[in-house]
Parts: structure tokens; sequence; C-alpha cells
């Protein structure tokens, strides 16, 4: 009988949230994964739930993403340490 194969995650860890930048609700995101990953309308889970990505752009070495629902700086500063998980990208 032939060894059955590793499972591969349905989702891979691909950020980490990080501290607010502003008043507006943006925080910086340390990104391990594909930057396609914070497309606008992307979907990506966390342990506190599901976070959609209204805009995201690049900052020094990190980026700034706004997430839906998240308005100012408190709600920005509570997201901080957040792990994000995202779906695998498949590249051609």
């Amino acid at each position: 009988m032939a060894p059955t194969p590793p499972e591969v995650p349905t989702e891979l860890e691909v950020g980490r949230i990080g501290k607010p930048h502003g008043l507006g609700g943006e925080v910086r995101v340390d990104l391990w994964g594909d930057v396609a990953h914070l497309v606008p309308g992307a979907l990506l889970t966390t342990d506190r739930g599901p976070l959609v990505v209204l805009g995201a752009r690049g900052f020094q070495d990190r980026h700034l993403v706004r997430f839906e629902g998240v308005v100012d700086r408190e709600g920005a500063e509570a997201l901080r340490g957040v792990v994000l998980r995202a779906a695998p990208i498949e590249r051609p």
C-alpha cells in the first residue's frame, strides 16, 4: 500500500497586522504572502473572524491596509497582532 501524501493546508498564514497608521482606521501589515492577497475585496480569515480588504498601498517595507468596518484608530488598534490567513494563490 502506497503512503498517503501529506494534506495541503486550505489556508496559509499570509501576514500579521501591526500598529495603526493615522486616525482613519488604516493598519500596517507585515505581508509574508503574495501581494495579491491585499486586492480590494479580498477575504482574509483570522481567529477573530473574516476581514475584507477595502484598499492597500505600499509603505516603506510594509503595506498600509484598510479593512471593511474599521473606521477609526481605536478599531485599528484592536486588530494589532492579528494573523491573516488566505487560500494559496495558484500561479501558472
